[in-house]
C-alpha cells in the first residue's frame, strides 16, 4: 500500500509507526467496526480521499453496512446508526475541526466506555488526525489496484 511505502520514507520512525499502527489494529479493547466509523469519519472531516478510498474496503471487510458507511459520509452530525457510532462520530467530528472535545462530548465517552476506553478511543482519533494530514502532505497517492482485498488491517491480516 502507498502510505506504508511512504512511512518506509521516514527512516527511523517507519518502525515506531508501524508498530503503532499495528496495535491500532489489534487493541482488544477497540471495536473494530467502531474503529472504522471512526477512520471513515475523520476520512470525510479531513478532506482524506486515500483514507477514505483504503479504508471504505476494511470497513466493508470487517462488516460495516452501506448505510453505516453512508452515515459517516454524511455533511453533517452522524445519525441513523448505532449510537455508539454516532458518539464516536461526535467526537471525530469536534477533534477534527476544534482540536478538543466539548465537556458535554468527553464526559459522554466517560461515561459510555470508562476512562481508559474513553482516551483509548481519543488517541485513535488523534492518530486518524494525523495519518490525513502526513498522508495529504506527502501526495500519497490512491491506490491503482485492489491492494487490500479481504484484509482487515493494513498491514495485512488482523
Amino acid at each position: 500500500m502507498n502510505v506504508i511505502k511512504m512511512l518506509a520514507g521516514t527512516g527511523e520512525m517507519f518502525a515506531p509507526a508501524i508498530a503503532f499502527i499495528d496495535v491500532l489494529f489489534r487493541a482488544s479493547k477497540i471495536e473494530p467496526k467502531a474503529r472504522e466509523m471512526i477512520i471513515l469519519r475523520t476520512a470525510k472531516i479531513m478532506n482524506a480521499a486515500y483514507e477514505w478510498q483504503a479504508n471504505v474496503i476494511l470497513a466493508r471487510n470487517i462488516g460495516l453496512t452501506q448505510t453505516e458507511i453512508d452515515a459517516a459520509a454524511t455533511d453533517g452530525p452522524v445519525a441513523g446508526v448505532h449510537p455508539d457510532y454516532v458518539l464516536l462520530c461526535k467526537a471525530a467530528d469536534e477533534l477534527s475541526l476544534t482540536s478538543t472535545l466539548t465537556d458535554a462530548t468527553l464526559s459522554e465517552l466517560v461515561q459510555r466506555y470508562d476512562q481508559t476506553l474513553a482516551r483509548t478511543y481519543i488517541l485513535v482519533i488523534s492518530w486518524f488526525n494525523l495519518l490525513p494530514r502526513f498522508v495529504n502532505g506527502c501526495r500519497v497517492p490512491l491506490e491503482t489496484a485492489d491492494k487490500i482485498g479481504t484484509q482487515t488491517s493494513p498491514l495485512g491480516s488482523a
